[in-house]
């Protein structure tokens, strides 16, 4: 199945599942409609008047004529996209290639996320959709519900906005997506760990991620900046352009997405501390600590050297602390 990963990428499993749980929602609706759509006034018994009863507000508590309308929109919004829609044996054969070597799962963990937190269309019957995608990815379908609630509770931690709150354009558009290019990071930072920026967005570009609406260079720099930090390997064998590159792509780092990167980090060190050992957990949480002591320290210089961008380093820096304190609470101490 090797192969199939030089026909197909991360980009189109993205999009099936995309797909996948808008088909869901239709089928779920349409049942409903049809289930609800007729009152049989000729049964008058009385557990038949009843029933009818239920069905009429089942029908209006409920709004699934409202639901098939949006519901609609969206599929007819994801094909006007003209979308490359894979077989759902290749998205399954799709999911083994691109994740069975994947340590501790940390790829795949954050591709969940950018399936969890995606909001480009109006998702129906959201949880039945996850559930669904969560089979297909996980082989159960409560994986990508379990994920959704460890990182939505991590990221109020660190945050004083919910992450149900903050305006999913501003997460999702420019966070989400990019997050999926740290799937591609062990290209951009194995025996490349120093490649060029023409290099790093030739990588993504290469992996689907090339045609998202936000500029690639940001995608690159971001996905190089959450992918470093959860790999232990940040600024580490990167030449000095990319460095300061990822410096200043970190300082023009809003509060909300550097909240979502550390409720990440969070669900990620929640999920390793369970299923790896305790000395390989321990190496991977080290490195990660470090790396946010390296991300505060520019924080801190950022705020009280140069005195830079005062409101929003101060609310990063009180992500920081809050991190700690979910961390200590994650890991039962």
């Amino acid at each position: 199945m090797a192969e199939l990963t030089n026909l197909y990428n991360e980009r189109d499993l993205f999009v099936y599942l995309q797909y996948l749980r808008l088909k869901t929602a239709k089928d779920l609706n349409d049942h409903n409609v049809e289930d609800i759509k007729s009152i049989k006034e000729e049964k008058r018994t009385f557990s038949g008047t009843f029933k009818n009863i239920g069905k009429a507000i089942k029908r209006t508590t409920h709004n699934y004529s409202g639901k098939e309308t949006s519901i609609d929109i969206s599929i007819s919004s994801f094909n006007a996209k003209g979308n490359r829609l894979i077989s759902r044996l290749d998205a399954a054969n799709l999911v083994y290639s691109l994740f069975q070597d994947n340590s501790h799962g940390l790829s795949k963990l954050v591709f969940a996320c950018t399936v969890v937190l995606d909001s480009e269309y109006d998702y129906k019957y959201e949880k039945e959709g996850l559930e669904e995608a969560s089979k297909l990815l996980f082989g159960n379908p409560f994986e990508l519900g379990n994920i959704k609630k460890q990182l939505e509770e991590n990221f109020n931690a660190v945050s004083p906005t919910s992450l149900s709150s903050v305006q999913k354009g501003v997460l999702i558009g420019a966070a989400a997506v990019s997050l999926a290019g740290v799937i591609c990071l062990p290209v951009i930072l194995g025996a490349g760990a120093g490649a060029s920026a023409a290099a790093t967005t030739a990588a993504l570009a290469a992996h689907g991620f090339g045609d998202m609406q936000i500029g690639l260079g940001v995608i690159t720099m971001e996905a190089m900046l959450l992918g470093a930090a959860l790999t232990g390997a940040t600024y580490a064998g990167m030449k000095l352009y990319n460095i300061e590159k990822v410096k200043k792509e970190f300082k023009e780092l809003s509060p909300e997405k550097n909240a979502l990167y550390l409720a990440i980090q969070l669900t990620y060190i929640q999920r390793i501390s369970k299923t790896i050992n305790t000395e390989d957990a321990k190496e991977q949480l080290d490195a990660i600590l470090k790396n946010m002591n390296i991300l505060k320290s520019d924080l801190d210089y950022y705020l009280f050297v140069e005195k830079e961008g005062t409101k929003s380093n101060k609310q990063k820096i009180k992500s920081f602390h809050e991190f700690d304190n979910r961390l200590i609470k994650v890991l039962g101490l």
